[in-house]
């Protein structure tokens, strides 16, 4: 087996491309022009092919050493950013944090926000995806931390709940179930109904509600994301049952906002990897959005004790 070219050698080929002597490449790197010509013999004998030719008292570089030498960017480009990091500083460190749309843009990015003023020179990279994608992401390491309502499990994915609430049944404020204070399964047999769509977890759970209470409301429409299903209820297309997180506030005028029985919960968790630890800033920003939580009117956070003791939180 050819033995491995070292990070020298691959350092020497580039000072040589650019600077097209020996000497010049020796000056640059601050060794000898013999120690030079060694590394690049050394570095030819690696790889197997011709680097170099000699013209005219410069070194001319083969097409397989400009080929070779184009692969080697991504490379020194990681050198030089490991070089500028200091990894006990958390503000060289990006944070890459991922959530839903309706938690990225309502509730998250106020946040991050936030937490970029308190810690300046924090990096953030922030995008919105899927639940199911966040999964995908923190085993491919692309991400830090992700934001769900979903209750996911995976071997490579820990959720950690820092909020919970309840369903609520929305409406337009003149639809006739306004007057009851309480809205149940029966209350919404044959109603206009707005649903999430299936491939969300919380509509299997909601249909096995009504299917139990032996109940079928009126499909009108089924939509991605909660900020629909409300825009529809406001129209009075007909009526939903979503979580109210992050979505609703105590004073909606053009809105009814009823409890929903039976009662189910949904919980909004920290998804993080199980592979990797934590990083500092990731650990920061947890006990930002945790504190964040709690100054919500009528929150009903779920403190740290609760959660797993962990003392990072």
């Amino acid at each position: 087996m050819r033995p491995r070219a070292s990070i020298r050698e691959y350092e020497v080929l580039r000072a040589v491309i650019t600077s097209g002597t020996v000497t010049a490449a020796a000056h640059r790197l601050a060794i000898s022009q013999p120690a030079v010509s060694r590394l690049l013999a050394q570095l030819e004998a690696n790889v197997g092919v011709m680097l170099f030719e000699r013209r005219g008292g410069r070194l001319r570089p083969t097409a397989e050493a400009m080929r070779l030498n184009s692969k080697l960017d991504r490379l020194f480009d990681a050198l030089s950013y490991l070089d500028s990091t200091d990894p006990s500083d958390p503000t060289s460190q990006p944070l890459r944090i991922a959530a839903p749309p309706t938690l990225g843009h309502r509730f998250l990015a106020n946040l991050i926000a936030s937490f970029m003023k308190q810690n300046r020179g924090q990096v953030i990279s922030f995008e919105t995806c899927t639940s199911n994608g966040l999964l995908s992401r923190l085993v491919d390491d692309t991400i830090d931390l992700g934001v769900t309502l979903a209750e996911q499990t995976h071997s490579a994915m820990e959720l950690i709940p820092f909020y919970q609430t309840h369903a609520v049944c929305v409406m337009a404020h003149d639809h006739p179930l306004a007057r009851h204070d309480v809205i149940t399964p029966e209350l919404l047999h044959g109603q206009n109904h707005i649903a999430l769509m299936r491939r969300h977890m919380v509509r299997t759970r909601l249909d096995q509600v009504f299917a139990r209470a032996g109940v079928r409301p009126n499909l009108v429409a089924e939509v991605a994301t909660g900020v629909s299903a409300i825009t529809l209820a406001r129209a009075g297309i007909g009526v939903t049952v979503i979580c109210p997180f992050p979505l609703l506030r105590q004073n909606e005028p053009d809105l009814a906002i009823r409890p929903f029985h039976p009662e189910f919960m949904y919980r909004a968790s920290f998804a993080v990897s199980t592979i990797r630890p934590l990083t500092k800033s990731t650990r920061a920003f947890m006990r930002h959005v945790k504190l964040a939580v709690r100054q919500i009117p009528n929150t009903n956070p779920i403190l740290t004790q609760d959660v797993d003791n962990r003392p990072w939180l």
